[in-house]
């Protein structure tokens, strides 16, 4: 009896193989006309993509929904896809035909896109991972976008961990100006920010007048959202009177916030609740700031 068990569990038990060398056989089976049952009109220019229903169909529920034919017509399914560039499609390809996925910072975020929309998490995750090793100033802006976009909340923490660290070297990067106002919104929310609010107001300013040349609208219009998250009362009484006459002519601030910076500056009251008054890391140290905690 127990030899029988043995040979039973003998029989079920699973024996891996080389995976790399199963991923790279795999992968010439990608786009191969020959023996592709499937074929695919990818991109605006409708670049023909070849493949194989039966492992499409295995790996990946949209397509196995996307490549139901009744039987016989198998042979004329053509699919035109014009939403998604080749690049993107064919990285999409790599990881169901292998499990793998050759990724670069230029592409990750399509790629991680392209993965959400077919429901391949297996993807997602590799994209997120690839992202999460390649953090650095010049692609920190993009990714944390990417993350708020797509919900992917370690990636999101991540990349604020590295912007609050790097903060001046982040805002000062090209991908700064091109983020968008929910994503410098959600950065400006940090008490963790190790640069001084001047400085910050400054930045933000910056990305306001480049976001009105390109989309048009106002100063103010732009940076609606954004300006709210500035904390104007942990600047001096001379710069706000700075800040005050200047905003008279570009109406860049709403009155309302530095109507409060000024009661708070009168009173020497803060409140606890307020985010306003909460010093960040990089909060230069004056004399106003003693009563929160941060001067001199």
């Amino acid at each position: 009896m127990a030899e029988m068990e043995s040979a039973i569990q003998g029989r079920d038990a699973v024996c891996y193989g080389d995976p790399e060398a199963f991923a790279s056989e795999m992968i010439q089976m990608i786009n191969k006309k020959e023996n592709g049952d499937v074929r695919f009109a990818v991109g605006e220019e409708k670049q023909v993509v070849y493949g194989h229903r039966c492992i499409l169909a295995a790996r990946c529920e949209v397509f196995r929904a996307m490549l139901s034919v009744p039987p016989g017509n198998e042979a004329s399914a053509s699919l035109v896809l014009s939403d998604i560039r080749p690049k993107i499609f064919l990285a999409v390809f790599e990881f169901i035909y292998s499990n793998c996925c050759s990724l670069s910072t230029h592409m990750v975020i399509d790629v991680m896109a392209a993965a959400i929309e077919y429901g391949l998490d297996g993807l997602t995750k590799l994209c997120v991972r690839f992202m999460r090793d390649s953090i650095q100033c010049s692609t920190v802006c993009e990714f944390i976008q990417a993350a708020l976009t797509y919900q992917q909340t370690t990636l999101q923490e991540e990349c604020l961990l590295f912007i609050e660290i790097n903060t001046e070297e982040v805002f000062n990067s090209p991908g700064f100006n091109e983020m968008s106002e929910d994503a410098l919104s959600f950065i400006l929310k940090s008490d963790k920010l190790t640069m001084d609010e001047e400085d910050i107001l400054m930045k933000v300013k910056e990305w306001a007048h480049v976001n009105s040349v390109v989309t048009g609208s106002t100063l103010s219009e732009v940076a609606k959202t954004v300006i709210q998250h500035i904390r104007l009362p942990l600047l001096d009484t001379e710069k706000l009177s700075e800040i005050e006459q200047q905003n008279a002519k570009d109406h860049f601030i709403p009155v309302t916030l530095i109507a409060a910076s000024w009661r708070f500056h009168a009173l020497k009251r803060p409140d606890p609740a307020d985010p306003h008054c909460r010093p960040r890391a990089g909060t230069l140290p004056r004399e106003s700031l003693k009563i929160v905690g941060r001067g001199p």
